[in-house]
């Protein structure tokens, strides 16, 4: 029986959830392995995936609380991914004009599906939708914060660098956009940020840790 439209946005939506946890997999056993919060090149390549598909996800399902923070994080991404390659001696340039072209093409391919795409979204009283909308955008709004503080600390050192409060600002970022899932009745992103609460607990565990042993 073939799947219907829904079930495979669904799991294109899964798979993108998936890619995301495998960047805090592989962050996850590097910080087991060093005994320390770490954050490994292939992080910001998975993120970067990651955030594509649920980006085309999202403009799928028209919801503007996950576009807006889908959008704002493969900015991030990129930008982590071109002091890496800066480091590694990729040219200005060659990054720029690959990373121009991808966004490009890729952008016109989700907006084509966006307009074609019927929706199955429930539809909601508008007062409903608004509270919905504020506890979400509430949600990315502490999600934005963590990439900015990073992104400062970033331009501040000119590497790519996380800092101890990009975590906290995650958790409780995360937490609030796990109500709004669960309010939505959107699946894919409820096992998301359930996965990352529990990620970022972690990492807040190693940097208490790592802070603990240098106090004694």
């Amino acid at each position: 029986m073939p799947m219907s439209f829904e079930s495979t946005v669904v799991s294109v939506g899964i798979i993108g959830q998936a890619v995301f946890f495998s960047r805090f997999l592989v962050q996850w056993l590097n910080s087991e392995k060093e005994k320390k919060s770490v954050i490994p090149v292939s992080f910001w390549y998975l993120s970067l995936a990651g955030s594509f598909i649920l980006l085309a996800y999202a403009v799928i399902v028209k919801d503007p609380v996950f576009i807006a923070g889908q959008s704002a994080g493969f900015i991030i991404y990129l930008r982590n991914l071109y002091f890496i390659a800066a480091e590694r001696g990729v040219k200005k340039s060659v990054f720029t004009y690959f990373s121009a072209s991808f966004v490009i093409i890729y952008l016109t391919a989700a907006s084509a599906l966006a307009w074609f795409a019927p929706s199955f979204r429930q539809e909601r009283e508008t007062a409903h939708l608004l509270m919905l909308y504020l506890l979400g955008l509430s949600g990315q709004f502490f999600f934005f914060l963590r990439f900015f503080v990073q992104w400062i600390c970033t331009e501040k050192l000119r590497r790519s660098v996380v800092p101890a409060a990009f975590w906290y600002f995650s958790l409780v970022g995360s937490v609030l956009l796990l109500a709004y899932s669960v309010l939505v009745d959107d699946i894919v992103f409820t096992v998301g940020q359930i996965v990352g609460i529990f990620i970022y607990l972690r990492n807040i565990y190693f940097i208490y840790k790592e802070r603990s042993s240098v106090i004694a």
